[in-house]
C-alpha cells in the first residue's frame, strides 16, 4: 500500500470492546478473521496496557485522548461528584452503563482535545467518547439508544447485536460520503457476550467476526471510490477480561457494618456514609462522608475509617486497596503482601515515579523502584500481575473525581452481586494483568513496540501529519517512521 503524501491519508480506528488479545490472535490464525490478519500481515500486533479502571467508558479516553481518564474527569464507569456540578445526574452520581452515557462527552475536560476534535472530517460510530464527531455520532441519537434500550435491560444480548449491526451499517454508509480523516468505530457485542458467556466463547468469537466484516466493508468502500491507498485502518481494545464465579457485594457489606450507603441503582438515600461506585465490576471508588464538598487526603481520614479500610482487606473478593496521602503520593495495600507507597514527581522532562515497599511489596515488584520515567515505569511492571501499575494508580486514586478508597478485585471476583441484567462469568475493571492488556493492531510497522493505549493518538497525529500541543500521556509508536515502512 502507498502513502499519499498531499495531506489525504485517512484513518478508520475500529474499538474491539472486550476483545482479549490472546483471543483475536487465535481468531487471526485460524483464518476466521481474514481482514485484520491482513492487516497484521502489513503491520504489527500487539499487547498493550488500557487504564486503570479497565472499564468501558473510562477506557475510551486513552485511544481518544491521549491522557489517563481520570486525568480528563472520568475516574470511572461510575462515579461520584463531590463538588455537585453535574448537569441531569440524581444525587451528582454517574452510571455510563445507563442514559448517563449521553454525558460522556460534556464531562471529560473542554479543554482537552479529542482525535475527533483534531482531525476533521470525523466521525464517530457507537464509540462511548464522539466529542468533536464533525459528521455526527452514529448510534448515540436518542432514535438510536431507544432502538438499544429494551435489549440492553432485558439482557437480550443477539437483539444488541442486531442494532449494532444496523448501527455500523448507517456508520459504514455516512463513511462512505464524508470520507473521514479520522472515523471511529466501536463494536460492543464482544464485551457483552464475554460477560455472560466467557470471553473465548462462540458468541464472542462470533462477535469478533463483526469487527472483520466491518473492517473488510471499509476498505471495500475505499477501493470503489477510489481511496484505498489512503486509508488506514487500526483496531484497539479498551479492556481485557477474566473468569469470574464470586460475586461479593460490597454494597449489602457495607450496609450491614451500619453504614447509609449511595450506590447505583438506590440512589435516593439521605445523608449517606459512603457512596459506592462499582465499575466492570472487579473495581470500585468509596468516597467517605459524600456530604463533604471538597476531597480530604486519606491521612485525615484514617482515624474514623481506618478499620473501615482493614475490613475490606480482610474479604477475600479485596486484592488492592489504594489511597491518596496528597496529590502526589498513593500507598497501596495487600492483606498479605503489606503496603507500600507510589511517589510522582514533576521534572523538566515530564512525570516521574518512584515505588518504596514500606511494610511490603503489594504490587510485586521485588523491591523498592526509584525515578522512573513513563516508559521505565511500564517496561518495569509490564511482566508483572499488575502491568503499569505505578502510573495507573498514580494519575487515578490522587484525582479530584475519585474515590477515597479504591479497590481492585482479586481474580475470580467482581464486587456487584445485584442489579445486573446478565450474570456476569467474566469481568474486567480490575488491575490485573488478564484485565488490563488489549489487542492493538496497526497497518504498518512501528519504530518502538507501543505500550499503552494513550499511544494511539500521538500516534495518529504523526500518521496524518498533524502537529499539536496538546501534553499527551502516551507517545508515538511512528515517531520518525519513513513513509515508505507501510509499502
Amino acid at each position: 500500500m502507498t502513502h499519499d503524501s498531499t495531506g489525504l491519508r485517512r484513518l478508520l480506528l475500529v474499538v474491539a470492546d472486550g476483545v482479549r488479545h490472546d483471543v483475536l490472535a487465535d481468531e487471526m490464525d485460524a483464518g476466521r478473521t481474514p481482514a485484520l490478519a491482513a492487516l497484521r500481515a502489513r503491520g504489527s500486533f500487539h499487547a498493550v496496557t488500557s487504564s486503570f479502571p479497565s472499564g468501558t467508558g473510562p477506557a475510551y479516553v486513552p485511544f481518544l485522548m491521549g491522557r489517563h481518564p481520570a486525568r480528563v474527569g472520568l475516574p470511572g464507569l461510575r462515579w461520584y461528584d463531590r463538588a455537585r456540578s453535574l448537569s441531569w445526574a440524581p444525587a451528582q452520581a454517574r452510571s455510563y452503563a445507563g442514559i448517563d452515557i449521553w454525558h460522556v462527552d460534556g464531562d471529560v475536560h473542554a479543554d482537552v482535545p479529542t482525535l475527533l476534535d483534531l482531525a476533521r472530517p470525523s466521525l464517530a460510530g457507537m464509540s462511548m467518547l464522539g466529542r468533536g464527531a464533525k459528521h455526527g455520532r452514529i448510534g448515540r441519537s436518542v432514535a438510536w439508544m431507544l432502538r438499544a434500550a429494551p435489549s440492553h435491560f432485558r439482557g437480550d444480548l443477539l437483539g444488541w447485536r442486531r442494532v449494532e449491526q444496523q448501527a455500523t451499517g448507517a456508520f459504514l454508509s455516512r463513511f462512505a460520503a464524508v470520507r473521514p480523516k479520522v472515523s471511529v468505530l466501536a463494536i460492543t457485542s464482544p464485551d457483552k457476550f464475554a460477560h455472560a458467556y466467557g470471553s473465548d466463547s462462540a458468541p464472542v468469537r462470533a462477535a469478533i467476526g463483526d469487527l472483520d466484516a466491518a473492517v473488510a466493508q471499509a476498505q471495500a468502500i475505499a477501493v470503489r471510490d477510489g481511496w484505498r491507498d489512503a486509508l488506514h485502518v487500526w483496531v484497539v481494545g479498551d479492556h481485557g477480561h477474566a473468569p469470574v464465579s464470586q460475586h461479593d457485594d460490597l454494597h449489602g457489606w457495607l450496609e450491614a457494618e451500619g453504614l447509609r450507603v449511595l450506590a447505583h441503582p438506590r440512589l435516593h438515600v439521605r445523608d449517606p456514609d459512603v457512596a459506592l461506585m462499582v465499575g466492570g465490576n472487579a473495581m470500585a471508588h468509596l468516597y467517605l462522608s459524600p456530604g463533604e464538598r471538597t476531597r480530604r487526603w486519606w491521612p485525615t481520614h484514617a482515624a474514623r475509617w481506618g478499620a473501615t479500610l482493614d475490613a475490606l482487606l480482610a474479604r477475600p473478593s479485596v486484592d488492592l486497596v489504594a489511597t491518596a496521602s496528597s496529590a502526589t503520593t498513593v500507598e497501596v495495600r495487600h492483606a498479605t503482601r503489606g503496603a507500600a507507597v507510589v511517589q510522582r514527581r514533576e521534572s523538566p522532562t515530564g512525570p516521574r515515579w518512584s515505588y518504596l515497599t514500606t511494610t511490603g511489596d503489594p504490587l510485586e515488584l521485588g523491591d523498592s523502584l526509584h525515578d522512573l520515567d513513563a516508559g521505565t515505569a511500564w517496561e518495569a511492571t509490564s511482566a508483572t500481575p499488575y502491568p503499569d501499575a505505578l502510573v495507573q494508580l498514580s494519575w487515578l486514586a490522587t484525582a479530584p473525581r475519585a474515590g477515597d478508597l479504591i479497590v481492585s478485585a482479586s481474580p475470580d471476583w467482581d464486587l456487584r452481586a445485584r442489579f445486573e441484567p446478565v450474570s456476569h462469568v467474566s469481568t474486567h475493571g480490575a488491575l490485573l494483568r488478564p484485565q488490563m492488556l488489549v489487542p492493538l493492531l496497526v497497518d504498518l510497522p512501528v519504530t518502538r513496540p507501543p505500550h499503552r493505549t494513550a499511544d494511539v493518538v500521538p500516534s495518529a497525529l504523526d500518521l496524518l501529519g498533524i502537529s499539536c500541543t496538546t501534553d499527551f500521556d502516551g507517545r508515538s509508536f511512528l515517531r520518525g517512521t519513513p513513509v515508505s515502512a507501510a509499502g
